[in-house]
């Protein structure tokens, strides 16, 4: 029987596009689900902020009622006043290995999109940049990290064989918890010395304006990254509601140069590592044990998932900023079990970080891939 491509519509459709991936990875003892409740708020248009500024229709490919693949096919507006393009978007890809339901099932993504005006479709976005992003192409051998995508080594071929093409990777760094080298002491006490700076915690008490001020520091330290939308304030603060359960205030560390927001570097405990026995369902007894292994125990591995500095702080007597703030999150890692950290995700053109992190013994050990295709002959691919 040929394979049957439906737009999800109905309640029972949710939860099949939802649940596809137990079988995908069943027999894979590296994934790690999210809790099925979280991934239920991606795709809710009341729940997730994408949708203020975005539009998306999932997509299921099924075979004598049997279901084989989804993808999402996503317009996000925001990005394309941004930048001036027509470019639509794809995500939440899972897939048996079979090249004929790839194609179909993107095609229809790519249908969607063309009817919206689209020249251009790229992704996996899950389902915005500020989401999970990327198609894992290097890494299989590690298991997945909090927030991060993870799938099998044979999507690539499924992508490319639809005719997408690379348009950037994405780098995942893992850093060891250890003294930084000697030759890095010196720039980081110069740079604690400059008058009026201060490196502190965020303050929990005062969460809102907290994330005020981390709102402002990444909007205008990432605003030249590639594919760089400007985050709203209600999809921050949703974010900080999401992680204020399981975030470590110690972890999240705001740089002050006389009372002005400069730069940030936040951590979080890897939820992953403490729901691995969970297969994605919670329920009352967990919730007490996650809570247990996040606050008492804690967790041996965390991911460093903002990281970034104001442009006009780069000067000179501060050059040694981002370094500092490494600094002071590794001594606050050092009061809990932290053993080693990821420091994701990294553009591979952002030369500055790709550089500084190996300095302190980080190395590149997974890479995620973005894809695009063009939609319209002539359109050419967007970058």
């Amino acid at each position: 029987m040929s394979v049957e491509i439906v737009p999800v519509r109905t309640k029972a459709e949710r939860e099949a596009f939802l649940r596809l991936p137990w079988r995908i990875y069943r027999d894979d003892p590296r994934w790690v689900p999210n809790l099925l409740l979280l991934q239920r708020d991606v795709i809710s248009e009341k729940k997730n902020p994408f949708f203020d500024h975005g539009e998306a229709q999932l997509f299921l490919a099924r075979r004598d009622g049997e279901v084989l693949s989804r993808v999402s096919a996503q317009v996000d507006r925001r990005h394309n006043e941004q930048h001036g393009e027509r470019t639509g978007f794809f995500g939440l890809f899972e897939s048996v290995d079979d090249a004929a339901v790839a194609r179909a099932l993107l095609g229809a993504a790519e249908d969607w999109l063309r009817q919206r005006g689209m020249d251009c479709i790229r992704g996996p976005f899950s389902l915005s940049i500020d989401e999970e992003v990327g198609l894992m192409v290097e890494g299989f051998d590690q298991p997945p990290m909090i927030a991060t995508t993870y799938a099998p080594p044979y999507y690539q071929g499924l992508v490319e064989g639809a005719g997408y093409a690379k348009a950037i990777d994405l780098l995942a760094f893992r850093w060891q918890m250890e003294e930084p080298p000697a030759r890095m002491l010196p720039a980081i006490e110069r740079t604690r010395a400059v008058p009026g700076l201060r490196v502190r915690p965020i303050n929990m008490r005062r969460l809102r304006q907290e994330v005020d001020l981390l709102l402002d520091i990444y909007n205008e330290a990432w605003q030249d990254n590639w594919g760089y939308v400007r985050v709203s304030q209600r999809a921050a603060r949703k974010l900080a509601s999401d992680l204020r359960l399981i975030a470590d205030p110690r972890m999240v560390l705001i740089a002050e140069v006389n009372g002005e927001p400069a730069g940030m570097v936040a951590g979080l405990p890897n939820l992953y590592e403490a729901i691995r026995d969970f297969r994605g369902f919670i329920d009352p007894w967990k919730a007490l044990k996650l809570l247990w292994r996040l606050k008492v125990r804690g967790t041996e591995t965390g991911r460093v998932f903002i990281f970034g500095v104001k442009p006009k702080f780069g000067t000179r007597e501060l050059h040694g900023l981002p370094y500092l703030l490494l600094y002071e999150l590794y001594r606050a890692a050092l009061t809990r079990r932290y053993k080693w950290c990821e420091e994701s995700w990294v553009l591979e053109s952002n030369a500055r970080m790709i550089a500084i992190l190996p300095h302190w013994n980080a190395y590149a050990y997974k890479r995620y891939r973005i894809f695009e295709k063009a939609l319209r002959q002539g359109s050419g691919q967007a970058l």
